[in-house]
């Protein structure tokens, strides 16, 4: 996990105080120290609930002797000199917040509030392909967390090496999990998105985080790395657009303009995109469909969620992504007269990785929070008029997406094909691999995974590697595998840097990657290994922590007929909380451990509500084959609420 990531901001009330006594000394004196008092953020590792190091006050600066007073015909020249100064001192300060002249989107929101995000056009960073180097050592083509990863071990094994990232996004490299998720409470969101860079977010727990993983100070700008410098540039907004292996040669191109780029190695983490749907075409050219993938989507989105009139805001998709974004969602328009509906067409919602009593449980809680549920149901066709999007909407078989489809708001057609109208459409179909670069450079892609191949040590060819979501690796216990899981994005950058560079013996990958999953603050998810609702699953859930849900009016749309059994191996002790799968009883579960099982191997570790527990799971996951499944729960201590 990437650690220490400090980020330093300067707060207003010192940059006032120290306007104020820059004033004042001028009052007595025609020369002034200025001194700022500055804020470090320290940021931990990404692993959920980790511990963030305490702010570090900035030590105050000794005021300066009091000198003679000035005479008196000094007093206007010191009267400009103070309000020039103080200009400066506010973008000298701004600058050394952002490391860089306010952005044209600051500008245009400055002069035209009306005016949407997605109708600014941003120019790239450097804007001008003759301040990119002509030859680089290490080249990144993407700029997202595997990169950044790749870049920390680079920088660290061969400081006196010159890097280059290359993102087709002008935000520096910044975290995804928290665009679905903690984001979304905070206040004036559309407006403090328009800059990711400075962003600074509330986590569940409280702890104030930087959404960019470095400020732009971090980095070394790409003028520096063209004289042949030593550092770390990033090339925001450009793109690799073709890339020779056997030359070593990179061509980038940003609007009108490109550059070709010589390196000795290349790492290739171009990550993923959304998949988006057809029969949402219209919707999306009238700019009321759209994605929620990258920082950049999330402003459109929450610029648009405030501009919505009332009404539905239907979100398409049953995954993670979806159901943490369906919640936030949901929270953040409380009593704005809007409305969150989520259509999937699977059962239950993570239907695809969680057993059925536990994707019933994640059903009834986002019900809880405000979510309209249409289970069952896919989106078949579009079409918009005047500010709104009417969806011709399909039922794909079963009883609870029948009861639901028929009932939202008492509007829907009782037909086999039912409509739905929308203020707003948001796609969370999943996503696919960014491996066209590597196609067209002739490198291996695989044609199921999807990812490019690259063996144990992320290596796609000579010189040229892989890491994050678009890499396809092997695992020796689970075989060929691509994953999109931040952790797997970190530590894989993070080897492939390692490898890159050439300090030591190239090594293997043998990281297990971990996910997590926050629907709401009050159910969190960890999981490690292979996890797929259809393999068989043993449960053990604290006896304390599983409670009988009572029917009631906002309930009964929820299904009657959820299995709340635990799927056990022969081999295994029955779960100590098990039902019939015809049982009408519902239940919440808040503590337990589900393993997922292949062969009688133990393939799977899901952590429901328990955290700071990954390392037992690994060590689980490790070992494999066990005898008494219920003993190794006992490992997870369970009875012990975090």
């Amino acid at each position: 996990m990437l650690r220490a990531v400090s980020s330093i901001y300067i707060e207003s009330q010192a940059l006032a105080a120290a306007r104020r006594d820059f004033f004042k000394s001028l009052r007595t004196t025609a020369y002034a120290g200025l001194s700022t008092n500055q804020t470090v953020l320290s940021e931990a590792s990404n692993v959920k609930r980790a511990p963030v190091s305490t702010p570090r006050p900035s030590e105050p600066t000794p005021p300066p002797p009091p000198p003679l007073p000035p005479p008196r015909l000094g007093w206007v020249a010191a009267a400009a000199i103070a309000f020039t100064a103080s200009v400066g001192g506010v973008y000298f300060l701004r600058k050394l917040n952002t490391g860089e002249e306010p952005s044209l989107l600051t500008e245009k929101k400055q002069t035209n509030q009306t005016e949407t995000i997605q109708e600014i056009e941003e120019s790239p960073i450097p804007a001008s392909p003759e301040s990119l180097p002509k030859k680089i050592d290490f080249l990144v083509v993407g700029a997202g967390t595997a990169a950044f990863a790749a870049l920390r071990a680079l920088r660290s094994l061969k400081p006196d090496a010159s890097v280059l990232l290359v993102g087709d996004e002008r935000a520096l490299p910044y975290m995804r999990p928290p665009l679905t998720k903690e984001l979304w409470r905070e206040p004036d969101l559309a407006e403090r998105i328009a800059d990711p860079d400075t962003l600074i977010f509330s986590q569940w727990n409280g702890r104030k985080r930087r959404l960019a993983y470095e400020p732009s100070i971090f980095y070394t700008p790409t003028e520096q790395l063209r004289e042949g410098e030593a550092g770390a540039g990033v090339a925001r907004g450009w793109r690799v657009s073709a890339l020779n292996v056997e030359r070593h040669e990179a061509t980038l191109t940003a609007g009108g303009s490109s550059t070709t780029i010589v390196f000795n190695k290349c790492l290739i983490a171009t990550g993923s995109r959304s998949v988006r749907s057809e029969a949402l075409r219209a919707a999306r050219g009238a700019g009321l469909s759209l994605a929620a993938r990258t920082a950049r989507d999330v402003a459109r989105l929450a610029e648009r969620v405030r501009r919505a009139p009332a009404g539905r805001v239907v979100l398409l998709g049953g995954g993670a992504h979806a159901c943490e974004l369906a919640a936030a969602l949901a929270h953040a328009l409380q009593d704005s007269g809007k409305t969150v509906v989520q259509v999937y067409k699977e059962e239950w919602p993570l239907a695809d990785q969680l057993p059925q009593y536990l994707a019933a449980d994640v059903a009834r809680r986002l019900r809880r929070l405000g979510v309209t549920l249409l289970p069952n149901t896919e989106v078949i066709d579009s079409s918009v008029s005047s500010d709104r999007v009417q969806l011709k909407l399909s039922r794909t078989g079963g009883e609870e997406g029948r009861a639901l489809l028929d009932g939202v708001g008492g509007e829907v057609v009782k037909s086999e094909d039912s409509g739905l109208e929308a203020t707003l459409v948001v796609e969370c179909l999943g996503s696919e691999p960014n491996t066209e670069v590597a196609q067209a450079a002739g490198l291996e892609v695989h044609p199921e995974l999807g990812g490019i191949v690259v063996n144990g040590e992320m290596q796609a060819r000579t010189d040229v590697f892989a890491a994050g979501d678009v890499a396809c690796y092997f695992e020796p216990a689970l075989g060929r595998r691509r994953v999109e899981r931040h952790d797997h994005a970190v530590a894989s950058g993070r080897l492939a840097g390692t490898n890159m560079a050439a300090a030591d013996p190239p090594r293997a990958y043998t990281h297990q990657p971990m996910l997590w999953s926050d629907i709401s603050p009050d159910v969190g998810l960890e999981a490690i290994g292979v996890i797929d609702s259809r393999l068989p699953t043993v449960a053990v859930f604290s006896e304390d922590a599983v409670t009988d849900v009572t029917s009631s009016e906002t309930e009964q749309a929820d299904t009657k007929r959820a299995a709340v059994a635990a799927e056990a191996s022969p081999a295994a002790s029955p779960a100590p909380v098990t039902t019939s799968a015809a049982a009408e009883t519902e239940r919440n579960y808040e503590r337990g451990v589900v393993f997922y099982l292949r062969d009688k191997r133990v393939v799977g570790v899901l952590l429901w509500n328990l955290f700071n527990r990954m390392h037992v799971a690994r060590q689980v996951l490790k070992q494999g084959e066990f005898e008494d499944l219920f003993e190794v729960a006992k490992l997870f201590s369970l009875h012990e609420d975090d």
